[in-house]
Order: C-alpha cells, then sequence, then structure tokens
C-alpha cells in the first residue's frame, strides 16, 4: 500500500490511498469467493453448479464493494495508528481507480494537535493579581433582608407603589403598532426595585395604586440580546391589579431559632457572612480560572476543528433552548442563538482542547474511584436519577472529564 497526505485547516488530512493489484486481489478473492459458493441456480444443488454459470450470476458490483470497504477501513486504520492520529469524525471517500487495484481519496477530521504555552509563568501572574475576599456592610444587609424577606408577611395596600413593594400587574408590550412576542404577561408578581424587567418598565409603575392603567414607552438599550430590538422604543400597556405591603419579621433571637438551626441572631448573621464570603471565594477561584485558561489559549497554538465547534455549538443551544420559556423562545430564531452562542463555542472548545493536553502532559488521569464518586453524586440529583433515558457510559464519561478539569485546575493552582 503506498499513500500520500496533505494537511488542511480545521485540523483535516486528505490522503491519497493505492493498493495494487495483489495487494487489492487479497480482499476481492475471499468476497468473490464467497458470493460464488453462495450462488443458487435452479436444477442444482448449492456448489454443484457449472463455474461458467455460477460466475455470470455473481453480482461483480456488490463483490467489489464489499471488498474495497473492507480494504478502506484496514487501510485507513493502518495508516492511522501509524500517524497515531485520533478521528473525530466520519471519514469522507471517494473511489478514483478500480482497474488495475484500488485507488481512493479520504478525507479525515483528526484531533488537533495543541501546543501550550508557558502556563507556570501565566498562573503566576494572574494569581499574584488575586483581590482579597472583602463583605461589605451593605452586601450583609442585602442578604439578610433577602432572609427576612422570604418570610414577609404579604398584606394588601390601598397606598401608591413604591421600592419594596410587591406587585401584581398584567401587560403588553408593542413596537410600531405590532405586539411583542414575549413581552405581555398576566398576573404577574414582582418586587419594585428588584430590576426584574427592561430598565425603565418598573419606575414607571411606582407612584401608582391597585387598579390604575398606564401607557408608557420603554427605550431597550443598544446592546441588548436580541439584535432587533436593540435601540429600539418599546410602547406597553400595563394595569396594576394589586399593590402589596411586605411586612419584614424583626430579627432577633425567635426569628433565628424559627429557622431551625439557630439559637441567637447573631448565629444567624454569622451563617449569613460565612455563606457570602463562600460564595465570594468560589467566585474568584472561579474568575482566577477563566483568567488562567483564557490567557494560556492566547499563549497557545490550537486549531479548531469545525466539527468540534459545531457539536459543541448544538449543544449550548440544545440546552439553551431546554432552560428558556416558549414565550423567549419565540423572540429568536435558532440561526440568531446560534451566532449568538458561536463565540462561547469556539472559546469552550479551546478550554477543552487545553485542558486535555495539560492532563494528557502531566499524566492527570482520574481513579476510577474518583470517577464513581463523582458519577454517584450527579446521579443523586432527583431528576437524574428519575429519567430512564439517562445512559450510564455517558455519565460516566462526563463525571471523568470533571474529575480530570478539576484535577487540571488544581494541579495548575499549585504552580502559583
Amino acid at each position: 500500500m503506498k499513500h500520500t497526505l496533505k494537511k488542511l485547516p480545521d485540523s483535516i488530512v486528505e490522503l491519497e490511498v493505492v493498493l495494487d493489484h495483489d495487494e487489492f486481489l487479497n480482499y476481492w478473492q475471499p468476497v468473490y469467493d464467497a458470493a460464488l459458493s453462495g450462488v443458487h441456480l435452479k436444477g442444482f444443488r448449492p456448489g454443484t453448479a457449472p463455474k461458467d454459470m455460477a460466475e455470470k450470476a455473481v453480482d461483480k458490483e456488490k463483490v467489489f464493494s464489499e471488498a474495497a470497504n473492507k480494504a478502506i477501513r484496514d487501510s485507513l486504520q493502518e495508516i492511522n495508528e501509524e500517524n497515531d492520529w485520533q478521528l473525530i469524525d466520519q471519514p469522507k471517500v471517494e473511489v478514483l481507480e478500480s482497474e488495475k487495484g484500488l485507488k481512493f481519496k479520504a478525507t479525515l477530521t483528526i484531533f488537533p494537535e495543541v501546543k501550550i504555552g508557558n502556563y507556570g509563568k501565566i498562573v503566576k501572574r494572574v494569581i499574584s493579581d488575586k483581590k482579597e475576599a472583602v463583605i461589605t456592610s451593605e452586601e450583609l444587609e442585602k442578604s439578610i433582608n433577602w432572609v427576612l424577606g422570604s418570610r414577609a408577611k404579604i398584606v394588601k395596600a390601598n397606598h401608591e407603589a413604591k421600592k419594596g413593594d410587591l406587585v401584581e400587574v398584567e401587560f403588553s408590550g408593542s413596537v410600531d403598532g405590532k405586539p411583542l412576542d414575549g413581552a405581555s404577561g398576566k398576573s404577574d408578581q414582582f418586587i419594585l426595585g428588584e430590576g426584574k424587567f427592561i430598565a425603565g418598565f418598573e419606575e414607571n409603575i411606582i407612584g401608582h395604586k391597585s387598579g390604575e392603567n398606564l401607557e408608557f414607552s420603554v427605550n431597550f438599550p443598544k446592546d441588548y440580546w436580541k439584535e432587533d430590538l436593540r435601540d429600539k422604543k418599546v410602547d406597553f400597556k400595563v394595569k396594576v391589579e394589586e399593590v402589596f405591603d411586605r411586612q419584614l419579621p424583626e430579627l432577633n433571637d425567635e426569628f433565628a431559632k424559627g429557622l431551625g438551626k439557630f439559637e441567637t441572631a447573631e448565629d444567624l448573621k454569622k451563617s449569613i457572612k460565612d455563606g457570602i464570603m463562600k460564595e465570594k471565594l468560589e467566585k474568584e477561584k472561579e474568575k482566577n480560572r477563566l483568567k488562567i485558561m483564557e490567557e494560556i489559549i492566547k499563549d497557545s497554538k490550537i486549531e479548531l476543528p469545525k466539527v468540534m465547534v459545531e457539536r459543541t455549538l448544538d449543544n449550548l443551544v440544545a440546552e439553551y433552548k431546554a432552560m428558556v420559556s416558549p414565550a423567549l423562545k419565540k423572540l429568536e430564531t435558532d440561526e440568531e442563538v446560534k451566532k449568538r452562542l458561536e463565540d462561547k463555542a469556539r472559546s469552550s472548545v479551546a478550554s477543552n482542547l487545553v485542558l486535555y493536553q495539560i492532563a494528557k502532559d502531566q499524566k492527570l488521569e482520574p481513579s476510577q474511584e474518583e470517577v464513581e464518586k463523582e458519577t454517584n453524586a450527579f446521579l443523586s440529583n432527583s431528576h437524574f436519577s428519575r429519567d430512564p433515558q439517562i445512559d450510564p457510559q455517558k455519565v460516566y464519561d462526563y463525571s471523568y472529564g470533571i474529575v480530570q478539569n478539576r484535577k487540571v485546575f488544581e494541579y495548575l493552582e499549585s504552580l502559583k
């Protein structure tokens, strides 16, 4: 067997492979003999028909196709092993010649080569810039008020709506007189001032009582996520159905005990403060990891195979569509969603390739016990544990990746 190869962009390799007559005959002859022995002609027992009659009955195109498929499979496997390639997509094969043997062209997409930059230096620089986590009095007060708000007593109010009140509204939005999909709601409740709606919407509710009908316009931001609404004026019709006072309980020892695991209000405050600090430290760690990965990618040479980006993009789109409401789905076409998520897909592929390469270089392989622990944690989720369509192998592979990535980041952070 002889072959020539040409490397193309997107981790694509184009091969031209030639098997001479004798090489291809080793594949063709057994298939032909099997087909010949299987010929059934009327009036003859299997295998007893005259050879010239039996040969005419053999489907030679089928024989060639079967022999060629096996020859192509074996040839590509041999070339892959010789070059230590890992295919990430089905080869595209075209037979070029079949008269004096077999000649074919194959287009392969292989796992890309990743040349990692000086990540030790990058890690030290990023971590040296790490900011110390500090909890402000405003953050603590906001979290305490959230806890108190979760136990608030809701009472109908006769006064005008103000920040902090719970309001119930019915609304509809339109652009240039045409109803806007997704910009309507019935009996929608929210707390004024929390910013659930587009900037400007809640401000127009403030100062109005139950039963009032309002009409106002809001200019959507120039950087709004949906392109055709950027910098657009949206007209709203709103009915304020109800305004409610939220009567917060007093933060005292009795309230703290009522939550079940605290003896005093100070115990509750300390727990809230510890929770804020834990969240801040986790966010800072995640922020640093993202920065480390971003800088390593910049300092590395990576070719992103188109097929990898497309698969990742399809997964991101599917995840997005599974999370959003039917009303939001109507606001964007699949192509618009893909366009918006394309950079994220490319970044995700680049990150995964870097993590994989570092894990390979440093031999950071998860143990079976670690993967099983992660798998069990995943399956302990009540939603997944009840899903009969969950593929155990896919869960195991997913868990393997999670553990391996964690090991890589722990290794990188140890370089500081």
